[in-house]
């Protein structure tokens, strides 16, 4: 596996540049090489009007969604090591649901000065961070040991809590707002701007650093609770940073671009059957592809129904649904 490592992952790297790139020279607005050039460049020559699409909307938003993609797919093989779980993802823990919901009675109900003020992503986060807290103290017994069985259907409840609160808002929401909330739950990158950007670098950066320094004592976890204990690794203490990393990274996703729901299931998955289960390589290939398939499928939405988008989530939920169906198929034969 270490020799196909070395193949795969400049290959993946390339693909990575190569969506980037494209995802940069193209879009809605129609520009000419001789001015994709100048721009890029920085000439005194290159249109004003479109320099201002690709430096200040189109770049950052490719580096946003790149960073997204790396960060929901780190945290998807993460969560999946750490739960014993294949059908494990960033959203398991109600996440989404949380955000969903705090963002969508933002929308509707607070006034546009609060909104504005605060922020809906910075809401969405919080709501995010809500739902978590929630189902870790719903999973937690005290003087006993984390059962991710638990932490599961702790998180399918307090999912389909927040879902409920969700469908609540939206039904009893002026009709007005309730589009407004309905486009972010579908997920877009639309209005990213650079400010964005650097928090999200940093924190997906540092945090795949991190767990690549984790990757024997992640190894060891996939053996279960009690060999992983004999050998000298602290469980408890490395699911708690994986918990806490997934919060973070899935918050921090979801308040740039929304509800991105597959990402962090279908790449992880990809990763294993091109690589194998040692985390030492399955780390930095899961996120290079997740980076790869994000920035791909966010070019799609803008380019497929020009001048209009395409919503990010809905968009990447049927590319994912046949590799997801694969997935299932291949438990069942598993079982």
């Amino acid at each position: 596996m270490q020799a196909r490592f070395s193949l795969l992952f400049p290959a993946a790297l390339v693909a990575m540049v190569l969506a980037a790139v494209a995802g940069v020279l193209w879009g809605t607005a129609d520009i000419g090489w001789a001015d994709r050039l100048a721009i890029l460049s920085r000439s005194e020559d290159a249109p004003r009007g479109l320099s201002l699409i690709v430096w200040q909307w189109r770049i950052p938003r490719v580096l946003a969604v790149g960073l997204i993609g790396a960060g929901l797919s780190l945290a998807g093989a993460l969560m999946q090591t750490a739960l014993r779980n294949p059908m494990a993802d960033p959203y398991l823990m109600g996440l989404s649901s949380g955000a969903s919901a705090a963002a969508v009675a933002a929308i509707i109900w607070l006034p546009a000065a609060v909104t504005d003020r605060l922020g809906v992503p910075l809401i969405a986060f919080l709501g995010a961070a809500a739902a978590f807290a929630l189902t870790m103290g719903l999973s937690q017994r005290r003087g006993q040991p984390m059962d991710p069985l638990i932490v599961v259907l702790a998180g399918v409840a307090v999912s389909l809590m927040f879902q409920s609160l969700t469908a609540f808002f939206l039904y009893i929401g002026d009709p007005h707002a309730t589009r407004n909330a309905m486009g972010w739950l579908m997920g877009t990158a639309a209005g990213t701007e650079w400010q964005e950007v650097p928090l999200l670098a940093v924190a997906v950066v540092a945090l795949g650093l991190m767990f690549l320094t984790q990757a024997n004592a992640l190894d060891a976890t996939l053996l279960g609770e009690e060999r992983a204990q004999a050998l000298g690794i602290r469980t408890a203490r490395l699911r708690a940073m994986i918990f806490v990393a997934t919060v973070l990274l899935t918050g921090l996703a979801v308040a740039v671009a929304g509800i991105v729901g597959f990402v962090g299931l279908i790449v992880p998955h990809m990763a294993r059957l091109l690589v194998g289960a040692r985390h030492r390589v399955l780390l930095p290939i899961t996120m290079v592809l997740g980076a790869t398939v994000l920035i791909a499928v966010d070019l799609l939405c803008r380019v497929l129904l020009a001048p209009e988008e395409l919503p990010l989530g809905v968009l990447l939920a049927l590319f994912a649904a046949p590799p997801f169906i694969i997935i299932l198929r291949g438990l069942r034969r598993a079982v």
